[in-house]
């Protein structure tokens, strides 16, 4: 393993310059500075892109370079620590492979996604911040079996959180003032569990897939609903919070879900709607919603 240490420079390509030399298992050590070179292709398998100290190695795309890092190894890359900030397109753009990592990272001020994990399997964004991205998520998730974990994705243009792969986890993210969904699931099998999701544009958490899980995510003062499933069945809601959103504490519009143990206060079009059939709803609580707490319209739901 060798350190490949880099330094800012007026001109030139220095990271990219760096990356190109590195074999699998470097680490290319970027030093405090600001880069503005054009995107940083990484095509090395195991190589990580650390900045000596987080935040203060800046990519710098001055609203015209296209993205900062564009990742097309096989497996294994680490970029780690960047500020990112004024790009045209996708700030950092994985495009294949497996076991990608994207770790702490503040990227602000793009005109695409902040982060896409647009392919490849078992990728992790953890501690990234996303602030100000123009595409259609801050962080966008196409990848399978993927690891999305306590970022913090605001004020983005579109979707804070997008899954639109099967198989993946959001933990413990904070998802906020975001211009339509929190975060929005379109794929089978994924988990959210512990997201803090709030004041959102359009709604807090939307599920159109099927089994989906969602335990412990606290979703309040979204415009819209908190949390709903639009399409897909045999998803399982527990113990999430769901408070003082304009519409809808939770709206199930599909069938044979599981609706445990959560918190409905202070909705403003019912603290539950089910709109689909053949659900269970079990232990849940309620306060303050209005017109009333529940608005039951399927048929042969169960709750307790």
């Amino acid at each position: 393993m060798a350190i490949i240490s880099v330094f800012p420079s007026p001109i030139g390509t220095p990271i990219a310059s760096a990356v190109a030399l590195a074999a699998a298992g470097d680490v290319v050590l970027v030093n405090d500075g600001t880069y503005p070179e054009p995107a940083v292709t990484v095509a090395t398998s195991n190589v990580k892109i650390i900045a000596k100290h987080e935040g203060a190695a800046i990519r710098q795309g001055s609203n015209a370079a296209a993205s900062a890092f564009i990742v097309t190894a096989a497996t294994g890359v680490e970029i780690n620590g960047f500020t990112i900030q004024n790009y045209t397109a996708d700030a950092i753009d994985v495009t294949t492979g497996t076991n990608h990592r994207i770790i702490g990272n503040t990227i602000n001020n793009t005109l695409g996604i902040g982060i896409d994990l647009a392919a490849g399997t078992g990728h992790v964004a953890w501690r990234n911040t996303v602030q100000d991205a123009g595409g259609a998520a801050g962080i966008n998730v196409v990848s399978t079996d993927s690891w999305i974990v306590q970022n913090v994705s605001f004020s983005n243009t579109s979707v804070g959180i997008l899954l639109a792969g099967a198989n993946n986890a959001a933990i413990g993210n904070t998802v906020s003032q975001n211009g339509t969904i929190g975060i929005s699931s379109t794929a089978a099998n994924n988990l959210l569990f512990g997201n803090t999701v709030t004041q959102n544009g359009t709604s807090g958490i939307t599920v159109a897939a099927a089994n989906n899980v969602l335990i412990r995510n606290n979703v309040e003062n979204n415009t819209g609903t908190g949390i709903s499933i639009t399409t897909g069945d045999n998803g399982y809601l527990g113990a999430n919070d769901s408070d003082e959103n304009t519409q809808t504490g939770i709206a199930i519009g599909t069938a044979f879900n599981s609706v445990e143990f959560n918190e409905m206060e202070f909705n403003q079009n019912f603290g539950l709607v089910i709109s689909g059939n053949e659900n269970t709803a079990f232990g849940n609580r309620f306060t303050g919603n209005t017109p009333t707490q529940i608005s039951v319209t399927g048929t042969d739901n169960n709750l307790f």
